[in-house]
């Protein structure tokens, strides 16, 4: 018992101390960056001529359910059709994907002739593959930029005015994302889907634009300037989660990735658990290669270099656990330091060690609790009202946001478990045809 007592518990106590810590060091951050996401939306650059010469790359594996209706929806862009293509990148398809692009007069890539070899897997690969396809090197002599688009994605009328008005306004970033929204929320799990992905968009990702810190790839509805691209070898990544490997690379660089606020790319989310589980594993996956593989890189640029929040932004963001984990942790933390606290008045004297971290374990999760409140609902409810036309309902999109938080919890720790494991790419299935949100059936 003394063992125990005086070196098991204390090793515990101070492994979770360090965690809780951690986690409120988080929570303070994007506290204070969140304060930044108020306030109505505006733009700060005018809208201008179309000038800047798009590609446009729709990846799309077996998407027949889909596909047809988002190349009726790429049709409806608003601007002047010499300055920009679109190629669906049909990678190798066994269904009626390519049929379909032919019968609609839409170009595409067929990846499965096999005329360049397979670099890397998935998605990533099936791009790189229609870059060589192109010409690659010779790209940036037809385009300034381009655009990703997934096979379900529908994208608003006006997605080329406005990147193109911010891409040359803002001299040329190398990259700008586009205001993710939600093709579908007619479930609790992809309602809680919508509800993260609102709340990312204007106290993660505005808040972060106004205060110019760099922003967050989302993996699709992203312009990349292909110039920088190019030199950087094109799409060839090493992880399952290309977005954050570019957004990263880019950020070593000094280079700038904006957010644009004021036009959407709506993407089908999961309504079944199971795929979801598959979906965010893989994102868990990549993420946690790509902090691993780039910490020691990112803490010498952290020590060395000008530009210290930036760098230390896009650590917080590499090792910020999903906040399901986070909260978990802040639960933890405070159960254990009434438990420590009864066991050891009853039943056994309080190590000196103890003793001075229940104290610190206690207080740090109980501010940390009051900041998850302050985001799960404070934000929650502004980010909806200020951003979209949701009917709020508190209690059912407060459950559906918990519901899809702590679902993340599993794909997290198996993300972490499998987190060397990049070879094999999980599919998301797609058949939402149309954007449809919760909100038409109340």
């Amino acid at each position: 018992m003394d063992f125990i007592n005086h070196y098991i518990v204390p090793v515990f106590l101070v492994i979770l101390v360090i965690l809780a810590v951690y986690v409120n060091v988080l929570a303070i951050y994007y506290l204070i960056l969140s304060f930044f996401g108020f306030g109505k939306a505006k733009r700060d650059y005018e809208i201008i001529e179309d000038q800047t010469r798009f590609l446009i790359l729709v990846a799309a594996h077996n998407e027949e359910k889909v596909i047809g209706s988002t190349i009726e929806n790429l049709k409806t862009i608003q601007y002047r059709e010499d300055l920009f293509d679109i190629y669906i990148v049909n990678d190798n398809s066994t269904d009626r994907t390519g049929e379909i692009c032919d019968e609609l007069g839409i170009k595409s890539v067929d990846t499965s002739q096999k005329l360049f070899p397979r670099e890397g897997v998935g998605k990533p690969a099936g791009l790189q593959y229609a870059l060589r396809f192109l010409g690659f090197d010779k790209l940036p002599e037809k385009y300034d930029c381009l655009l990703i688009l997934d096979a379900d994605n529908h994208v608003e009328p006006n997605i080329l005015k406005e990147l193109n008005s911010q891409y040359v306004a803002k001299g040329k970033p190398e990259a700008i994302q586009a205001y993710l929204d939600s093709k579908n929320s007619v479930t609790s799990l992809s309602l809680g889907y919508a509800m993260s992905y609102y709340v990312q968009n204007r106290f993660f990702q505005l808040s972060k634009y106004r205060v110019g810190l760099p922003n967050s790839i989302g993996g699709t509805g992203f312009i990349v300037k292909l110039e920088y691209l190019m030199k950087h070898g094109g799409f060839s990544f090493r992880s399952l989660t290309e977005d954050i490997e570019l957004e990263l690379e880019i950020v070593k660089d000094n280079g700038r990735v904006l957010w644009n606020h004021f036009t959407r790319v709506f993407d089908e989310k999961p309504d079944e658990l199971k795929m979801s589980i598959k979906q965010r594993t893989r994102w868990s996956q990549g993420h946690w290669f790509v902090a691993f593989t780039n910490f020691k890189p990112m803490m010498k640029k952290l020590l060395t270099e000008k530009g210290k929040l930036r760098i230390l932004d896009q650590l917080f963001y590499l090792f910020g656990m999903a906040k399901a984990v986070q909260l978990s942790i802040v639960l933890l933390g405070v159960v254990v330091s009434f438990i420590y606290s009864i066991l050891a008045q009853k039943y056994m004297a309080i190590p000196a060690l103890g003793g001075r971290l229940i104290p610190l374990l206690f207080g740090s999760s109980i501010l940390s609790l009051i900041t998850f409140s302050y985001q799960f609902l404070g934000m929650m409810y502004y980010a909806i009202k200020a951003d979209t036309n949701h009917k709020f309902r508190f209690f059912y999109m407060t459950y559906s946001l918990f519901y899809y938080a702590y679902t993340f919890f599993y794909a997290q720790i198996l993300g972490l478990i499998k987190w060397k494991q990049q070879h094999t790419w999980v599919k998301t299935e797609h058949n939402k045809t149309a954007v449809k949100h919760e909100r038409e059936n109340t």
